[in-house]
């Protein structure tokens, strides 16, 4: 926006005038348009527009720099210089002499229109758009600079809302596409005795390959004090065993209000899962995320979550199921000035039975993560733990361990690994995932195994 330096120069180079000190010289030589006419660039200089036009503001910023000390208090000489700068991609030091222009004349107007622009380029878009919209309210803007300032002040506004729509097609092998117990039998109790019962065919282990498909759809609004967003996903799995297809339907909104102090989120949600062609359940959330900003390595980050659990065909298992969680997100840098990014948490869950008829009634227990994040292999890697451990209030079932109450201990893993990519004229990112988990219980039915790997592309459509 430097081209503007000299749009707004008579409604502010009186002022300006009188705070510069004597001894700095006219400046009128330093105006662009007739700088360059009087220092044209050496032969040696790159041809091409771009490189020249960088090359002339470069100068003229070494140029003004020499006379800085004899103008110290000068708006129409910072203002010079930061447009210079600006120009010349030296972004912080233009912010830096632009500001001092204003506190000098705060209606310095050329500085007023090159700070904006100076705003927007260091990624403060609402600063640099309400400085706009004080430029397009001055009676003294000329119609031609008018004009230029309503397409940029139109053009930043557009990044204030953002859709994307995303497609991820990805295949793997799963060694338990059903969730089925380790074991091909299970022991049940009957009169007091033991008896191994033979689980039916459809209900032991089925392994084989599988196909993901997700397509996601993300609208974001920005505003000045917040963030909000709204998800809509839906995603399916299809593999040779087919009463283990999966179809689940996602939609999340999202409120963020980051302040100096503190960033708050709010989210809500509802989820629907088909398994083998038929609903299995629906659920209702609500979260609340509360994180201090923290000048230290690691911010604190305090987070409650509510879940009402909602089971089609068995609804005897409908629940309500809360969690309150505090952990910490950290942020380090190796030595080569990579920065790695990971956090941990550890949570209380109680998940309470909505029908009495619920095996085991209420539950619970508490859970723990791990998470780490960097750049590796010219890509992200993620890689993610977590252990949980769900007590039952009451008995299982009486044929079912003696009656005992259930306990479960899960253990998963999840390491992925992107590299971006592209596809034609499209973002995309080539994707590896490695998923774990281990379930252990006192009750058979409810250990298992499942171990699945995959590989795809995540499309930005």
């Amino acid at each position: 926006m430097g081209v503007f330096v000299c749009g707004l120069v008579s409604a502010s180079q009186v002022s300006a005038q009188e705070n510069n000190s004597q001894e700095c010289p006219n400046l009128a030589v330093y105006y662009p348009a007739v700088y360059f006419s009087n220092n044209p660039l050496s032969a040696q200089t790159p041809s091409d527009a771009g490189t020249r036009e960088r090359a002339q503001w470069t100068q003229l910023a070494a140029t003004l720099a020499d006379i800085q000390a004899s103008c110290l208090r000068s708006s129409e000489y910072y203002a010079l210089l930061g447009a210079a700068q600006l120009n010349s991609a030296q972004l912080e030091p233009a912010s830096e002499s632009l500001e001092r222009a204003l506190l000098l004349d705060p209606n310095n107007g050329a500085a007023q229109i090159d700070f904006a622009s100076a705003l927007f380029a260091s990624g403060q878009l609402f600063p640099a758009l309400q400085l706009n919209s004080a430029l397009l309210a001055r009676a003294d803007l000329p119609e031609e600079l008018r004009e230029t300032l309503v397409s940029r002040d139109q053009e930043w506004r557009r990044n204030t809302r953002q859709h994307t729509l995303q497609l991820d097609l990805l295949g793997g092998y799963d060694n338990n596409l059903n969730g089925a117990p380790g074991s091909d039998q299970i022991t049940l109790t009957l009169s007091g005795e033991p008896v191994l019962l033979s689980l039916n065919t459809d209900l032991q282990l089925q392994e084989g390959a599988f196909a993901n498909v997700r397509l996601s759809s993300r609208q974001q609004k920005l505003n000045a004090n917040d963030q909000r967003s709204w998800t809509n996903e839906v995603k399916g799995r299809l593999s040779q065993d087919t009463t283990s297809d999966l179809l689940q339907f996602d939609t999340r909104y999202s409120l963020i209000k980051p302040t100096r102090r503190r960033t708050v989120q709010w989210e809500v949600g509802a989820s629907s899962l088909f398994f083998g062609g038929s609903a299995l359940y629906t659920a209702a959330q609500t979260r609340f995320r509360y994180q201090p900003n923290s000048p230290k390595q690691c911010a604190p980050v305090y987070e409650i979550a509510s879940q009402y659990q909602r089971f089609h065909s068995q609804v005897a298992l409908d629940a309500w199921e809360s969690k309150a969680t505090l952990g910490a997100n950290c942020v380090a840098a190796t030595k080569t000035g990579a920065v790695i990014r990971y956090g941990f948490d550890g949570g209380y869950i109680s998940n309470r039975a909505l029908d009495s008829r619920r095996p085991g009634d209420d539950r619970d227990g508490w859970q723990v993560n791990a998470r780490i994040q960097r750049a590796l292999f010219g890509g992200e890697l993620t890689a993610q733990a977590s252990y949980t451990k769900l007590n039952d209030d009451e008995g299982y079932s009486s044929i079912l361990a003696n009656g005992a109450s259930r306990w479960q201990e899960r253990n998963q893993v999840l390491i992925q690994h992107r590299t971006p990519l592209r596809v034609g004229n499209k973002n995309a990112l080539f994707m590896v995932n490695l998923y774990h988990q281990d379930q252990a219980s006192n009750i058979e039915l409810f250990e298992l195994t499942d171990t699945a790997i995959e590989l795809g592309i995540s499309i930005a459509l």
